[in-house]
């Protein structure tokens, strides 16, 4: 896939519509008789689906990038994610939201509370269905898909926070407290397997110490540690990282990424463009530790399992009928900050078409869960 002719828009538009059109119209599409997730609804979350469609290939020496103009990707948020798992080590998603905004992992959440109806914490999910109470005591419909929205005036419309700083789902009716997280997985897996008190992690030790070791791998898919209380293994669970001395003299980076399985018009842009983005990352500390540049090279991205949900057919009909956007996206990221001091306001976006272009999907998607 290393000479593609992309004619119009990014490559990621390229393999976005490759993916979609191979799930939809390919002959190896799988539907599932009785999936795990349900919407929020209960009914079944059933999925169009194909096994290891295609290895996604993108040179950053020659400005590829996974980043689409089929549809905005908030890659602000994407990075912040990343950040949390790799460098904050973090499982806790109340800090994913009130650090980074980040707030797709609500539905997730392992400990939820909810109020009831003297405004009192309680533990476990709103247990209320079509309605909530907020922390006075006052009784809220729960917002569903088409519904008007009504929100509790008790909350901060921005933050979601009462004046506890708990934060409130409207759609579930649940509270987030502080100590709201996601189980023993991800940042949590990475700061007890992976962390390394001099470079923060594993692969930043390995890159500066150990350049030419082919066994540079972080894997989140740690049976042992799952098995301490999760109810989510990781999606993107492994990172191969190589350093490549090339005919130039130049010293690369390339970094690959095994994913389990992608739902992909919900996110396979989204983890593509953070792990794009945790190459830029590493490659920059590793140069600044060193001295010596570490350019970014290949990106290459490795799913197992990529799936269509049955109610996002029609959101990626809406995709693949989208003419790409001629540009060359890159981002740009501050050179003198250290990975433990990288904040979302040292990486820049460059390159995208103007303001307004990228449209948005005509309707929002549902989460499975």
């Amino acid at each position: 896939m290393d000479d593609i002719i992309i004619m119009h828009g990014t490559k990621g538009d390229y393999y976005v519509k490759y993916i979609l059109n191979d799930i939809l119209y390919g002959p190896y599409t799988s539907i599932d008789l009785d999936p795990r997730p349900s919407w929020p609804d209960g009914t079944k979350a059933h999925t169009y689906s194909v096994n290891a469609p295609i290895q996604c290939v993108y040179d950053k020496t020659k400005g590829e990038s996974p980043i689409t103009t089929l549809r905005n990707t908030p890659w602000k948020g994407s990075l912040g994610e990343i950040l949390w798992i790799y460098r904050d080590q973090d499982n806790n998603i109340y800090n994913l939201e009130t650090k980074y905004g980040v707030r797709w992992w609500r539905s997730w959440v392992v400990n939820p509370y909810h109020y009831d109806e003297h405004g009192k914490l309680q533990p476990g999910p709103n247990p209320y269905g079509e309605f909530y109470y907020d922390q006075a005591g006052k009784k809220n419909r729960v917002i569903r898909k088409g519904q008007p929205i009504e929100k509790s005036d008790t909350v901060d419309p921005i933050t979601d926070m009462d004046y506890n700083k708990n934060i409130l789902d409207y759609e579930s009716g649940n509270v987030l407290t502080p100590q709201a997280h996601l189980g023993h997985t991800y940042g949590r897996i990475i700061r007890d397997c992976y962390h390394d008190e001099k470079y923060i992690l594993h692969c930043i030790k390995q890159i500066i110490t150990k350049p030419d070791d082919r066994r540079n791998i972080m894997n989140m898919m740690q049976v042992k540690e799952l098995a301490k209380g999760t109810i989510l293994p990781p999606c993107a669970y492994e990172t191969q990282w190589f350093v490549a001395y090339g005919k130039d003299g130049v010293r690369y980076i390339d970094m690959k990424l095994t994913q389990r399985s992608s739902d992909f018009v919900t996110a396979g842009v989204i983890n593509q463009v953070q792990y794009e983005l945790l190459l830029l990352l590493v490659a920059n500390e590793a140069t600044r530790i060193t001295g010596i540049p570490h350019i970014p090279r290949l990106f290459i991205w490795s799913p197992g399992n990529v799936q269509i949900y049955d109610r996002h057919v029609d959101a990626a009909k809406e995709l693949l009928a989208r003419e790409p956007i001629d540009c060359s996206p890159y981002f740009e990221i501050a050179k003198d900050v250290p990975f433990k001091d990288m904040k979302v306001s040292d990486v820049i976006l460059k390159g995208m078409p103007e303001k307004g272009k990228i449209k948005t999907l005509s309707s929002k998607l549902e989460v499975a869960i």
